[in-house]
């Protein structure tokens, strides 16, 4: 016994060296300080600067538009927004629209980030948006920019109320509410978030502002980031699978007690109902508590996703394709060698276009898989074929954690638990 506890913990210690060339640290409270400190500090108080910026902005160019226009401090910043890029012969014809025939606010332009990004024009949706400007550049062609302020036009430069998918504002503003919540859950562990103080950025650009925020989201990315890829590895995977990959240390009290102390509580997701207790929990899937902090910096990084998708969508060249392709796509070998060794289950071919969803049933050492169809999720959203040879397919619970372990602690996969238990695959 004592020579097998002295070959676990050499196994451990070589496993962990290994970790350490890749900065995963989980051992090291200084490595879980350093994330938080550095790298969430920064993204927080840049997220926090573009956002009291957007305020800023609003406030200075408030009031009747006739009046804004009249004051030569804001008129030309205030032109920028609305028309800056704007095509010259829309603003000539006086008429500003956006279909398949005609687009008058290229995709690039200032007036089409503060729009579409930024969410900031005239009237309450982009829809109103076209209509008051193309109402605005038909007076500005009657009387002129000198003249502008002799009347009151009834339009106010605001925050639209509500906008057309690509929703770029919305997605900022969940990822707000998901990073304060992560800061007000730890600030009294790590009294140096207390410093984390919005950057100071000025209103009149926010382009810089933005692209210094999101530069700033894609480095939390797991792609980059080997702290939030140790948290996602966590989001949904067999308990003997990270023991595996993480060594039996990550499971000993005092690496409980210390990820606990950062908000990383684990917990049961998936029962192998095999009736004996100790197995039942060495076999089963874990992932993050709901609420926690692992569970919501696992929705930031979607969050993240979500919005180099949808910047994507609006004909911004977030890199070469969005973050969530390029993360799937940096591991198409494990999914290729994942549809070969499993072709007995598996139909699908790998394509890196679709998503799948399954049920999941485990009683008495099997489990029972029932194939739900596609399963769309941003760039993951073409038809594909069913993903299992037979929609529903029973297989042994050992043949289901050799076929998918690899893929949940990936994330290229994950298990959630509502009123069943369904897993998500992309591939």
């Amino acid at each position: 016994m004592i020579k097998v506890a002295e070959q676990r913990k050499q196994d451990c210690e070589q496993v962990k060296g290994e970790l350490a060339k890749k900065n995963i640290k989980y051992w090291d409270e200084d490595w879980w300080r350093e994330f938080f400190i550095k790298d969430f500090a920064e993204f927080y108080s840049s997220l926090k600067g573009l956002l009291n910026a957007r305020g800023a902005l609003l406030s200075e160019l408030s009031g009747d538009l006739a009046q804004v226009l009249a004051d030569p401090n804001k008129r030309d910043l205030a032109l920028r927004i609305l028309l800056g890029g704007v095509k010259d012969e829309c603003v000539e014809q006086g008429k500003i629209e956006r279909n398949v025939e005609r687009d008058c606010i290229p995709p690039g332009s200032a007036a089409h980030f503060y729009r579409y990004v930024l969410g900031v024009g005239l009237g309450k949706d982009i829809y109103s948006d076209l209509s008051e400007t193309t109402r605005l550049v038909q007076i500005i062609g009657r009387k002129g920019l000198e003249k502008i302020g002799d009347e009151r036009l009834g339009m106010l430069i605001s925050s639209y109320s509500s906008e057309p998918y690509p929703y770029v504002m919305g997605t900022i503003s969940e990822i707000n509410k998901l990073a304060g919540s992560i800061y007000n859950r730890l600030r009294r562990v790590i009294p140096e978030l207390e410093s984390a103080n919005p950057v100071n950025y000025d209103y009149r650009d926010l382009v810089k502002a933005f692209e210094d925020f999101l530069n700033k989201g894609i480095k939390l990315l797991p792609l980059y980031n080997p702290f939030t890829f140790f948290i996602q590895s966590l989001r949904s995977t067999p308990k003997s699978y990270l023991k595996i990959m993480y060594c039996d240390e990550l499971f000993s009290g005092p690496i409980g007690n210390l990820m606990s102390k950062y908000g990383i509580d684990l917990v049961k997701i998936l029962d192998p109902n095999l009736g004996i207790p100790s197995l039942d929990d060495e076999l089963a899937v874990i992932g993050h508590e709901d609420g926690s902090v692992g569970d919501l910096l696992t929705q930031l990084i979607w969050g993240i996703y979500e919005l180099t998708y949808e910047l994507k969508q609006l004909g911004y060249p977030v890199n070469d394709e969005d973050e969530l392709k390029k993360y799937v796509s940096k591991y198409r070998d494990y999914l290729d060698k994942f549809a070969n060794n499993a072709s007995d289950i598996i139909a699908t071919d790998v394509k890196l276009k679709c998503g799948h969803k399954l049920t999941l049933e485990a009683h008495g050492g099997l489990m029972r898989l029932i194939d739900n169809g596609r399963y769309d999720v941003m760039s993951f959203n073409e038809p594909c074929d069913l993903m299992l040879r037979r929609p529903t397919t029973e297989i042994r619970y050992e043949r289901f954690l050799e076929v998918f372990s690899q893929l949940l602690f990936l994330g290229i996969a994950w298990i959630s638990k509502t009123d069943r238990i369904m897993m998500y695959v992309l591939h």
